[in-house]
């Protein structure tokens, strides 16, 4: 005799993609993690190629009435400094962060509800993280920006799934 057992839904395939665009996204990110901490901060002899190289850029982009562009370039060479000053705490918190925005995608493949709340845990730590280690005055706004309409689209796409989530 054949049992009646209730028919599972099937995970929807939004969900499905979002989740392997996310796992591919943190895989990278923590695969570049890993040879940053193995490589260590730079050499001072390392900092200062990076800071005449960028040096030249923003003298050419002064020239070329580009000041927007001179002064992001200024601000993210002295966030690099920062986060080169404060390397294996910049480490730790990028570590942190995509273990819980794993979780989180983890969480949501599995039909579990607390998967999306992790996720946005997960982008506010990606955003708001490098805040603890680098001078507000150092980070570019437009990689706020961009960082911010990303996160709002991916957390709007897998809201759509919600539904789903038990």
């Amino acid at each position: 005799m054949e049992e009646l057992q209730p028919k599972e839904e099937k995970r929807p395939t939004l969900l499905t993609v979002l989740c392997i665009l996310t796992f591919v996204s943190i895989g990278i990110n923590m695969l570049t993690l890993l040879v940053q901490l193995v490589a260590g901060p730079s050499s001072e002899e390392e900092i200062l190629a990076e800071r005449v190289e960028l040096s030249r850029a923003i003298s050419q982009m002064q020239d070329a009435g580009m000041d927007g562009v001179a002064q992001m370039m200024e601000q993210f060479m002295a966030m690099t400094a920062q986060i080169q000053e404060n390397f294996y705490f910049a480490m730790a918190i990028s570590l942190v962060t995509y273990v819980v925005g794993f979780f989180g995608a983890l969480k949501m493949f599995q039909g579990e509800k607390i998967g999306f709340h992790l996720y946005i845990v997960y982008n506010l730590l990606s955003i708001g993280g490098i805040y603890l280690y680098v001078s507000p005055n150092n980070i570019p706004s437009m990689s706020i920006i961009f960082g911010l309409i990303l996160s709002g689209a991916f957390i709007f796409m897998y809201s759509r799934n919600l539904s789903w989530l038990k």
